[in-house]
């Protein structure tokens, strides 16, 4: 029954029973619907027996018993009060409107939602799609690939998602053009949608954009330098972790395409996303991201700090010596220890003077690593370093102390500088360690005094 038969509820006759004004839109015309009277009951001018038989009402303006117009009232006057909220300034109340409507009950249902679609706000077109998932209708489909083109990306992303749940394969050519859409969450969207559909790339640069699209960034590098522009796509994601995973990637794609993205990779807020370009930009060979990386020693993460050292340090290039002797006095011990690997790999008086305090670092992995580096240095001059170290409280310690002294100094034990250590091993033998006691004892019993020396000679 149309929406403007329904005027107003009253009662009559018997108070008990709801009726309803069952008129056309004047006093003066025949309503026209259908109805059944099945007894006696009712009211007068509805009072003829006729079974279960339908008739067409020829009455004016009256009322009929609620009871027996229920089913259409419920249609019609639903519609109706849904048509009239979805006019209301309030968005709110246009998307409440929305939520009660059955979607399902004929054209007039589908209409509403259909200008519900170009509303001016936002939650009202996303709950007009979300309706439009139950309407089995071409026109119903035609309206939810249009929204696609939807200027916010929340409406396009909840059409993509309820086109994939209707499985409707006519939109499948539509959706996948989105995966080249420059929001992430509507190539998230569309490709889930297209997987739900059965889908299937018919190129390695489709695939590429299907795989990111899932977060499937490791999947991607697999199509070669046809991912790359997916994956540096995925470079500007809106989540750190997606980030991370495209930058991951690119490390395992040789494509000079990927330089400019992965340098710009170095500013990005999310410490692991720069850990990852630094770590990917370390395949690149050119000379043009070394000043980039050099610039991450000064970073406020001490994990960037060490990704760079460990990355520059792959290329022994001396002319960075500089540069890491500026680590030596890192706060961290991960980055004086990649500091100390890399210059232990030159010699250099001026290198074994900037390595010799570290000998003493609070750190026993960059003590070792020192006396190691001391040892490739070459310096007679840690000699005297080296000997004290042999009481260290770190046995690997001690025996890279010892072994240095005995690759470049055979008999240190008469050297002056082993001497000049004999006080300080003298004193740690009233340690109340137990092992750095015998440590001390083991030192001095291979150190020669001049007198002893001469008495040999004599």
């Amino acid at each position: 029954m149309a929406a403007g038969k329904w005027k107003l509820f009253t009662t009559i006759h018997r108070p008990e029973k709801l009726c309803i004004w069952h008129a056309g839109r004047s006093r003066k015309q025949a309503c026209g619907d259908h109805c059944t009277a099945k007894s006696d009951a009712g009211v007068h001018r509805h009072r003829r027996r006729m079974a279960i038989r339908q008739i067409e009402c020829t009455e004016l303006g009256h009322t009929v018993p609620f009871g027996v117009m229920a089913k259409n009232m419920d249609t019609g006057f639903t519609v109706w009060w849904n048509a009239l909220r979805l006019k209301s300034n309030s968005p709110d109340v246009r998307c409440k409107a929305l939520a009660s409507l059955d979607a399902t009950r004929g054209p007039r249902a589908l209409e509403l939602l259909l200008v519900a679609l170009v509303d001016e706000d936002v939650q009202v077109r996303c709950a007009a799609i979300a309706k439009l998932e139950l309407v089995r209708d071409e026109q119903a489909t035609e309206a939810l690939v249009g929204a696609l083109d939807d200027p916010e990306s929340v409406v396009r992303q909840a059409a993509a998602a309820v086109l994939g749940r209707r499985g409707d394969a006519s939109a499948l050519p539509r959706l996948a053009r989105l995966l080249g859409d420059g929001n992430p969450g509507l190539r998230a969207s569309a490709a889930r949608a297209l997987r739900s559909l059965g889908w299937r790339p018919t190129t390695n640069e489709e695939q590429a954009l299907f795989d990111v699209a899932l977060g499937r960034a490791r999947a991607a590098a697999l199509a070669g330098q046809e991912g790359v522009n997916a994956l540096v796509t995925e470079l500007g994601n809106e989540t750190g972790f997606t980030r991370r995973a495209a930058a991951e990637a690119l490390e395992e794609v040789n494509d000079p395409r990927t330089t400019q993205p992965l340098l710009a990779a170095l500013q990005d807020e999310d410490c692991t996303v720069r850990v990852s370009a630094i770590h990917a930009l370390g395949k690149n060979g050119s000379a043009e991201v070394v000043p980039p990386l050099v610039m991450m020693f000064r970073d406020s993460e001490p994990c960037v700090r060490v990704a760079a050292a460990e990355v520059l340090a792959r290329r022994v290039d001396p002319s960075l010596a500089s540069e890491f002797l500026t680590l030596l006095q890192d706060r961290h011990f991960e980055v004086r220890l990649k500091a100390v690997q890399f210059l232990g790999q030159f010699c250099g008086g001026e290198l074994a003077q900037a390595l010799l305090p570290l000998l003493g670092d609070p750190d026993s992995d960059v003590r070792q690593a020192t006396a190691q580096a001391l040892g490739t240095v070459g310096d007679p001059a840690a000699i005297e370093a080296w000997v004290l170290t042999l009481t260290d409280e770190e046995r690997a310690v001690r025996q890279a102390a010892e072994t240095a002294l005995d690759r470049l100094a055979p008999d240190w034990g008469s050297s002056e500088a082993a001497l000049r250590a004999a006080p300080q091993l003298e004193a740690a033998l009233n340690d109340q360690r137990g092992w750095v006691r015998s440590a001390a004892a083991q030192a001095l019993a291979r150190l020669r005094a001049p007198t002893s020396c001469a008495e040999s000679a004599s």
